[in-house]
């Protein structure tokens, strides 16, 4: 017995690693020249990271007007991923060659992870499907061929459920779960999940809230301690309160779930009824496979934990998760989308838990509801795992972002690179020319007022500045055209993509 038990844990193990090795390449192909994608987040990214082992600092390279400096505390992002991404680069690496090399790490234990958990709870069948299915999801490659926080956040997601499923410690997936939320301020929903948890499992009130203290401390230490550094250095915090115009968000939560459950069909109205109809399907086999016992003779079976556990900490981390969101959508900002790249996590954690329900329930089912779920779950997989292909086509042709022909060939771009490669940058989107010009720069003044444009003249006597604009769907602040006419500037160069100003005024601030 202890042989065969022996053998199912390295075949479990040998089928996570191939998963996972395959998820590993299938990253570095994707995010080959002319990838990785790249945009404003990424620039923040790869910039704190750079700053850190340059000067020891977490920075981003670019800053508000008014500053003294041209770089920024991290404060916008927690500073998990650009500290992963300063390893490689303390090593010799570019920030792009490390960030490409921690996304394909990750995609490597997130694939392999839930390989790994979902064959040890179901079998190896159902593991070989839940690397199928992640490896055909169009939301896990839209992740993973730019350079983007989520790939480790999914990650340290799948690690949190599977240490909630199979660990005793509430410290484990306390710090797996703190460690998500040190990658994204959206990983409080894995800590959240982890107290729960921890303190839903058996036992006296004293047990349990014992147990909910030792898997909130990771978290609490953490990110107390960066919440302090980002108060301290920021000296403000955000505040919260009820954010309307809730209907386009969720119209674009339907768009994004019809999206997932029902890729490829054509007609939105078929497409809804289709997503919905899967969507009832996959919940009726979750909820049945959570509250059975295994088919005899499974690999469920022969688990040494209780297989709804997985699946009860899956769908737990993933209604956190959906709640963080709703929460965050309600009274944080109304301009947080519902978009694949937000809803990530819940399609990864929902898939885990749907395909291991799947696996657990395959055994007890007849010959024709087999029959029928398998054509279901064939007709799924071919249509997302087309719809990927057709997504990462579409990204890597001609590159995606900051990476993309437009920027990398564009004239404003060369502009700045040779004639004003001298010069201080001011401009409407600062993450744009830090892209083209590795080199830091500052924003606008957000309004026209008599004071700001009086200070910001002053700003820009103290040192050669030209004024950027780019366009204006990539921009913030003041039209770049008013506040250049107001303060007398002089324009020097114009491109499709944008203008230049020079620095000098040629008449008083807010000329009349």
């Amino acid at each position: 017995m202890r042989v065969n038990s022996t053998l199912v844990g390295v075949s479990r193990s040998v089928l996570a690693a191939l998963f996972g090795a395959v998820a590993c390449l299938a990253v570095v192909a994707i995010t080959e020249p002319p990838g990785p994608g790249l945009d404003p987040d990424s620039m923040s990214y790869l910039g704190a990271a750079e700053w850190l082992v340059r000067h020891g600092s977490l920075r981003i390279p670019f800053a508000d007007w008014s500053s003294s400096d041209s770089t920024s505390p991290l404060g916008h992002f927690p500073p998990g991923f650009p500290l992963a991404i300063a390893g490689p680069v303390a090593l010799g690496a570019s920030p792009v060659q490390s960030a490409r090399a921690v996304e394909a790490v990750a995609a490597f234990v997130t694939v392999g992870g839930a390989v790994w958990l979902v064959a040890t709870v179901a079998g190896g069948g159902a593991g070989a499907l839940a690397g199928i299915v992640l490896l055909a999801s169009p939301s896990l490659a839209f992740d993973h061929w730019q350079i983007l926080s989520e790939p480790l956040f999914l990650a340290l997601l799948v690690a949190t459920a599977g240490l909630m499923a199979f660990s005793s410690r509430p410290w484990t997936y306390g710090l797996t779960a703190a460690a998500a939320g040190s990658v994204r301020f959206a990983g409080a929903a894995a800590m959240g999940a982890a107290v729960l948890w921890a303190f839903g499992r058996s036992g006296g009130l004293r047990a349990r809230l014992k147990r909910a203290a030792l898997a909130a401390a990771p978290g609490l230490l953490l990110e107390g301690a960066w919440m302090l550094r980002k108060s301290l250095e920021w000296g403000e915090a955000s505040g919260l309160g009820f954010k309307g115009r809730l209907g386009p968000s969720f119209v674009q939560l339907g768009v994004t779930l019809d999206a997932w459950l029902a890729p490829l069909v054509p007609s939105p109205w078929v497409q809804t009824l289709v997503a919905l109809a899967v969507a009832t399907l996959a919940l009726a086999v979750v909820l049945r496979a959570a509250g059975t016992p295994a088919a005899a003779g499974s690999g469920a079976a022969r688990s040494r934990r209780p297989p709804g556990r997985l699946l009860q900490a899956a769908i737990l981390v993933a209604a956190c998760y959906a709640a963080l969101l709703l929460w965050s959508r309600l009274l944080v900002g109304e301009t947080i989308p519902f978009d694949e790249r937000l809803l990530s996590p819940f399609i990864l954690l929902v898939q885990v838990a749907v395909v291991a329900a799947f696996g657990r329930r395959w055994g007890g089912w007849r010959l024709r509801s087999r029959a029928a779920a398998a054509l279901v779950a064939m007709l799924w997989v071919g249509a997302s795992a087309w719809a990927t292909v057709l997504a990462v086509a579409d990204a890597r042709d001609g590159g995606w972002g900051y990476a993309g022909d437009e920027w990398r060939g564009s004239s404003l771009a060369r502009w700045l690179r040779t004639d004003g490669r001298s010069v201080a940058v001011f401009s409407n989107n600062p993450a744009t020319a830090y892209a083209l010009t590795h080199r830091p720069s500052r924003g606008v003044p957000e309004t026209l007022d008599p004071d700001s444009l009086a200070a910001f003249a002053r700003v820009l006597r103290e040192r050669p500045a030209v004024l950027v604009r780019f366009p204006s769907d990539l921009g913030s602040g003041a039209p770049l055209d008013s506040l250049a006419g107001r303060l007398g500037l002089r324009g020097i160069a114009s491109f499709p993509d944008g203008a230049v100003w020079a620095s000098v005024p040629t008449s008083p601030p807010g000329g009349r």
